[in-house]
């Protein structure tokens, strides 16, 4: 048996045990009110909060690396379910006298428990646009790597120079590759469409100067010249309008 498959029993175990202690007490200290209303509202809510804190817990044990980045949201999610539970503990203080005013007291059990699901919805959309948005920097960072790669590759299929025209075009690309390494890989959505564009534009530079190589033609060198400067153009405008965007 693995370690998580032990961790999940032990869990269970002990939200057992807590709905037995929890019914045991409920009908040993309020067994003079076992008939009303009040009581069973209150049993119930017990359960309630006892079984949404065990769901939280299971949460947290699958998907611990999930958790782990996003720490205060969940956290926020535990601290709910544990102050509902720690209400209605407090409510079930007056069980006994809510006869005297049943309506306030399901009233304030049913505002208790929208309060807390509220809290909790709200919560559970600030980590999910949380996600979101660290997925979307993780895949422009992605993209931005993945150009340096494709400069990288460009740089190594100029090979050794022939001419000292291809020893300059291999110095631009170098200093293409230190442009890109340095520039800021957090890219905000409106700039994410340009860098795919410029990924592609080096991939096809790429296959076209392959297949001059393999031709024997030899790399225009008119055509070669016009792409670096208009690429080194769009990199640093595209860094240009990234500082702009975050000023």
């Amino acid at each position: 048996m693995t370690t998580k498959q032990s961790n999940f029993l032990i869990l269970n175990a002990i939200y057992l045990i807590c709905i037995v202690v929890t019914s045991v007490v409920s009908f040993t200290i309020f067994n003079d009110a076992v008939g009303s209303v009040a009581f069973w509202i209150n049993l119930v809510a017990s359960y309630v909060a006892i079984t949404a804190i065990w769901i939280y817990v299971r949460y947290i044990l699958r998907n611990l690396e999930q958790v782990k980045r996003f720490v205060p949201g969940y956290t926020a999610l535990g601290v709910v379910a544990i102050l509902y539970l720690l209400c209605v503990v407090f409510y079930s203080l007056f069980t006994s006298i809510a006869h005297l005013s049943l309506r306030l007291f399901t009233l304030v059990h049913i505002v208790t428990l929208g309060l807390a699901l509220v809290l909790c919805g709200i919560i559970m959309i600030y980590i999910r646009n949380t996600q979101r948005l660290e997925a979307g920097v993780q895949t422009n960072m992605v993209t931005l790597q993945l150009i340096e790669k494709a400069l990288q590759q460009l740089h190594h299929t100029l090979g050794n120079p022939l001419s000292s025209s291809e020893d300059v075009y291999r110095r631009d690309v170098k200093s293409l590759i230190e442009l890109v390494r340095y520039s800021d890989p957090i890219t905000p959505d409106s700039l994410t469409y340009n860098d795919h564009q410029i990924l592609l534009d080096i991939e096809l530079m790429n296959s076209e100067l392959a297949n001059q190589y393999a031709s024997g033609e030899g790399i225009n060198s008119e055509r070669l010249a016009g792409q670096l400067s208009l690429l080194k153009h769009r990199l640093s405008e595209r860094n240009r309008q990234l500082i702009a965007s975050k000023s």
